[in-house]
């Protein structure tokens, strides 16, 4: 039993966003002189910024309460940046103008930084993307830019990823378009930069969930992996545990929000701040994949109608992955993207 090539490659494409998100930022709070974390470096995922006054309504109307970038770093003039990770883009080249237009919301004078009066002077806007799709994506932009679609205020820049799985795997950058504000850091990596997965591994192994819901067989795994796990190891029939038998592990969903969220999630990098960022994984992920283990008969519900109380049923498995991708394989189709290129 092994997770088909679809499945396979959703979870790669996440847990590469994740990486690509985390390396990006590793940027800003790594100092190369000092061989160590910058000081006084704030980087957060998915905070909700208010629009301001000019930008706080759509051309229909209708009022934005806040938009939420990928990732961002507050440090100091200069340095402060919000952006987008998108490893995959629809087909349709029309429908990219809405990814751009995500980003142009992001060109506003935002509140919510983590700051006193949680506003900045300026940042900077940052679009990354797969290595495959970064020449068609700049040329795109340059056209919606020439025709006036799009025009960014802020500085913009446009960087690509790509994961190399060699014998030593390592995660490159390169500028492709535009400038940063960090002029050293912006022509480091318009030359280009491999940084290598260990380094990534060994600073930002416990980040394994971000804002976009992940595919269900991946967040089952890591329910199971990093939290019935652990509980089971410290029940003393665990060492000697056969096949048949089960040890039977309680929990709640706000439980299990809290422990992903505290010790798997972005939170653990700026966890001073907590204003504005939202729990990750949400109740309904955690439902969902907690769900699919019930039909499975690997766990069952006490409150049935509420779905806020789990007993699951722990059993050793061979393949945590594997066996996820097959009890998820239902359930997980309604979560699939549209056609990706």
């Amino acid at each position: 039993m092994s997770p088909s090539k679809e499945i396979k490659d959703r979870i790669d494409d996440y847990v590469d966003t994740i990486y690509a998100i985390v390396g990006f930022l590793n940027f800003y709070r790594y100092d190369d002189l000092t061989n160590s974390m910058s000081d006084g470096v704030i980087v957060f995922q998915g905070r909700r910024f208010t629009p301001s006054f000019e930008k706080r309504e759509t051309p229909e109307g209708n009022i934005i309460e806040h938009v939420t970038p990928d990732f961002g770093v507050f440090h100091k003039p200069g340095r402060n940046v919000l952006g987008e990770a998108k490893k995959s883009f629809p087909r349709e080249r029309k429908l990219w103008i809405e990814d751009l237009k995500q980003l142009l919301s992001y060109d506003d004078d935002l509140t919510g930084w983590p700051c006193e009066g949680e506003r900045v002077d300026m940042h900077d806007v940052v679009l990354l993307v797969h290595q495959s799709r970064a020449p068609a994506i700049c040329d795109f932009y340059q056209e919606q830019e020439r025709v006036g679609e799009i025009r960014f205020v802020r500085p913009f820049s446009i960087f690509s990823f790509n994961r190399s799985d060699e014998r030593q795997p390592y995660l490159h950058f390169e500028k492709r378009f535009g400038n940063l504000s960090d002029a050293v850091l912006g022509e480091r990596l318009r030359l280009g930069v491999s940084v290598p997965m260990q380094v990534l591994v060994n600073e930002y192994s416990t980040v394994k969930l971000y804002d976009a819901m992940p595919p269900l067989p991946y967040l089952a795994s890591v329910i199971w992996e990093h939290v019935v796990v652990p509980r089971a190891s410290d029940d003393p029939k665990f060492r000697m545990l056969n096949r048949k038998q089960k040890i039977e592990i309680n929990l709640t969903i706000d439980d299990l929000v809290e422990e992903l969220s505290e010790g798997f999630s972005f939170h653990s990098l700026s966890p001073d701040h907590p204003e504005r960022q939202p729990k990750v994984p949400t109740k309904d992920w955690c439902r969902r994949a907690c769900d699919s283990l019930v039909k499975a008969g690997m766990a069952r519900w006490n409150d049935v109608d509420l779905r806020d109380n789990i007993t699951i049923l722990f059993t050793k498995l061979d393949n945590v992955l594997d066996h996820m991708a097959e009890v998820c394989k239902e359930d997980d189709k309604s979560e699939r993207q549209l056609s990706l290129f």
